[in-house]
């Protein structure tokens, strides 16, 4: 996948983010000036939904069916899923490519389980964290989201999310870089301007938030996207 490829897919929704980029410099610097949004898992619900009823369906386990579909969790790898969430393939080319992987795990694979992954994904959004970006967006801080992607979502989220409330759009597959490896939160900080001792991050995955607290972010890990946005409020009166 070519970089101008990723470029004309995602465009637009950065131009929008650019024009309203907002400046933190009333906050004084010791507190926090930015807050950072995962989307799966945070802003959306999770689609691990899909992935138990793949499992079932091959008599195997989720962590398995997950590995196996989408690449290990912990780190960054050739996996075909890493692979098109750091734009190199589309999600569509995936499943051709899978098959070391699931002799491996010991799994025989239909050869459409992308596609149900993919298709009609199970997700809906959390209207807290909705509420929260809203009146972020209205306020002081500076926002990012920072999401692993592969392109072929891509035009689903422009069409049903209002990414021109974010001052910074960091998308693996237009980055060409995804969680966990550093130079995307080495993107998010050059983007945003601020410090990482600056920045409140919400991720529901645990190997995601290491790097993150390695450059000085306050972290959150959401394993309940409602309690979690609680969290944020209270740690956004804490460092302010």
């Amino acid at each position: 996948m070519k970089s101008d490829d990723r470029q004309q897919q995602t465009g637009t929704s950065e131009l929008r983010s650019s024009d309203r980029m907002r400046s933190a410099a009333t906050i004084p610097d010791y507190l926090s000036k930015a807050v950072v949004f995962d989307f799966g898992g945070v802003i959306i619900t999770p689609i691990t939904n899909k992935l138990q009823v793949l499992a079932d369906d091959h008599g195997t386990d989720l962590t398995t069916m997950l590995e196996l579909l989408m690449g290990p969790r912990h780190e960054s790898t050739g996996h075909p899923w890493h692979r098109s969430e750091r734009g190199e393939i589309w999600a569509h080319e995936v499943q051709a490519l899978l098959g070391p992987w699931a002799d491996q795990a010991g799994v025989e694979l239909t050869g459409n389980e992308i596609d149900q992954l993919m298709d009609g994904m199970t997700y809906s959004y959390v209207d807290s964290a909705i509420a929260k970006v809203a009146e972020l967006a209205a306020g002081p801080h500076k926002l990012a989201l920072l999401t692993n992607l592969n392109l072929d979502f891509r035009p689903t989220l422009e069409a049903e999310f209002d990414l021109s409330q974010f001052d910074a759009v960091i998308d693996s597959a237009v980055e060409g870089t995804r969680k966990p490896e550093p130079r995307i939160y080495e993107l998010v900080e050059e983007r945003l301007g601020v410090a990482g001792e600056q920045i409140i991050y919400l991720d529901d995955f645990d190997h995601n938030l290491g790097p993150a607290q390695a450059r000085g972010w306050t972290t959150i890990h959401v394993t309940n996207p409602d309690r979690a946005i609680e969290e944020l409020s209270a740690r956004l009166v804490e460092h302010n």
